[in-house]
């Protein structure tokens, strides 16, 4: 993966090449995506969330040099080859925001007349938190995959499993005869019962 290395005050480096321009200036951007949808019939909007946006990144670059023009077009050459392809960003204001990979987004150049030459502003979008969801999710559905299927019962070695498996090796108790008679299939179990609560006679 190409890098970009950069401090404020010095030149950008892309894979050690050295890029036109001084940086000079450095801007992140984070915040919340926040959907507003009207009210039918009321005053006011519904705010939903909808999630936190991807950083950007913007690299403020001044081209002072002999040829400002030829300076820009060099910078947007060697950019627009990596549009598809993210940079691994090296700058310590970047890291302390917790960004570590970019994708290239826009170039912007202003001139501004005088001897000031032309200002460049290069613009980058944070690119990692979707790749390490997509990881995340590989892995938790690779786990998912290798876990045994679910088991009938109950846990194992809960209280329900031992009164199941009876203590100290004794056997589980009988039911009555009636409903014994019926479970084995036959009649007399349930004649035997009605018999016994006066509901059945021969």
């Amino acid at each position: 993966m190409p890098y970009l290395r950069f401090a404020t005050g010095d030149r950008l480096r892309l894979d050690g090449e050295e890029m036109p321009g001084v940086v000079v200036a450095v801007e992140v951007e984070g915040e919340n995506s926040v959907e507003s949808l009207p009210r039918e019939g009321r005053t006011g909007d519904v705010h939903v969330l909808r999630g936190y946006r991807d950083f950007r990144v913007r690299v403020t670059l001044r081209l002072a040099g002999k040829d400002p023009l030829a300076e820009a077009r060099r910078l947007h050459a060697k950019f627009a080859k990596s549009k598809t392809e993210p940079l691994r960003v090296v700058h310590p204001h970047l890291a302390a925001r917790g960004i570590e990979k970019a994708l290239f987004a826009r170039l912007t150049t202003r001139e501004e007349g005088g001897e000031d030459g032309l200002l460049a502003v290069l613009e980058l979008t944070q690119v990692e938190p979707r790749e390490a969801l997509a990881e995340a999710n590989a892995r938790e559905a690779q786990a998912l995959a290798a876990a045994p299927g679910p088991q009938a019962g109950p846990p194992p070695g809960s209280a329900q499993q031992r009164r199941n498996e009876g203590k100290g090796g004794q056997a589980p108790p009988k039911p009555p005869a009636m409903l014994q008679g019926v479970l084995d299939g036959e009649h007399k179990g349930f004649e035997t019962g009605m018999t016994g609560l006066g509901l059945f006679r021969r």
